[in-house]
């Protein structure tokens, strides 16, 4: 992470350098999405809400430190297509193409899905089609529909060095 970078986390969540944001999977629905979604006031500003998808400047190196190793944290809500169910993840030059999605257990009961996500830019052969990941975590209740409409996104540049 970069000076300049420290500082900002720093500067938007007063948590000091040193320390690392690493949560479980568990963690981040129980003790951040859930409290999001009923309006519950949030344990520090560590994951700020972010909206990543569209088509004005939302490519993910304007939206993220593109040098960055570190993986960030954002809410976002999502956005359904004009008509029907699936969800608009076009973002800026690209899409996030979806991979595969896996639920997410607890005390054996299914209580939400890690959707793994690809960045790919329209018309590129090579270029940074995949160098961007995102896994997406939402809750779903027990007839498996997804809980509001916001979920937490954690992202990172696979290919920026250590």
């Amino acid at each position: 992470m970069e000076l300049d970078a420290y500082v900002h986390q720093f500067l938007r969540t007063g948590i000091p350098p040193g320390y690392r944001f690493e949560p479980t999977v568990i963690e981040l629905l129980q003790d951040y999405l859930l409290k999001k979604v009923n309006g519950e006031p949030l344990p520090y500003n560590i994951i700020p809400e972010c909206e990543i998808y569209g088509n004005q400047d939302k490519e993910p190196w304007k939206i993220f430190i593109e040098t960055s190793t570190e993986t960030s944290y954002v809410f976002t809500k999502l956005k359904k297509k004009s008509k029907g169910k699936n969800i608009d993840r076009v973002a800026g030059c690209g899409t996030w193409k979806g991979q595969k999605t896996d639920p997410i257990m607890y005390e054996k009961m299914k209580i939400g899905n890690r959707k793994l996500f690809i960045y790919e830019v329209k018309g590129s052969n090579e270029g940074v089609k995949g160098h961007w990941i995102m896994h997406e975590f939402s809750l779903v209740d027990k007839e498996d529909k997804q809980i509001g409409d916001y979920v937490i996104c954690s992202i990172r540049n696979k290919n920026a060095k250590r």
